[in-house]
């Protein structure tokens, strides 16, 4: 009624007192003692994607006024790359080197993603925002 008559301290009075009569009646028959949800913080860790493959690679930064700038290329082991690097010094006599690694990583609840996903957790509300 008071939205109606654009009676905005009457809507916000009704509204208070329907969240109270909410909370007094209908959440302790459900919960008894309790008025509050308690969200908890789920674990994660860090693991290395295993359906990836890491990559590594490196450069030549020897040299006296600029860098000598050869390539390994991305290889899939750091033998490989080791391997490069030997013959480039012994062709070159070249001794620094950038070395890089990449790969892909997942987020993973601790336990597994069964048993992250529903360790003590409860559903989220909804808070509804009145637009009229």
């Amino acid at each position: 009624m008071a939205r109606a008559v654009f009676d905005r301290s009457a809507e916000t009075d009704t509204n208070v007192l329907m969240r109270q009569h909410q909370r007094q009646a209908h959440e302790s028959q459900a919960h008894p003692g309790r008025t509050r949800r308690t969200f908890r913080y789920v674990p994660f860790t860090i693991v290395q994607d295993a359906t990836a493959e890491p990559e590594y690679a490196t450069r030549c930064v020897s040299g006296d006024e600029a860098e000598c700038g050869a390539e390994s290329g991305v290889r899939g082991h750091p033998a490989d790359v080791e391997e490069w690097q030997r013959r480039h010094t012994q062709e070159t006599r070249h001794a620094r080197y950038r070395r890089t690694f990449a790969d892909y990583a997942v987020m993973e609840p601790l336990g597994g993603f069964e048993a992250g996903l529903t360790v003590g957790l409860e559903p989220a509300r909804v808070a509804r925002v009145r637009t009229s």
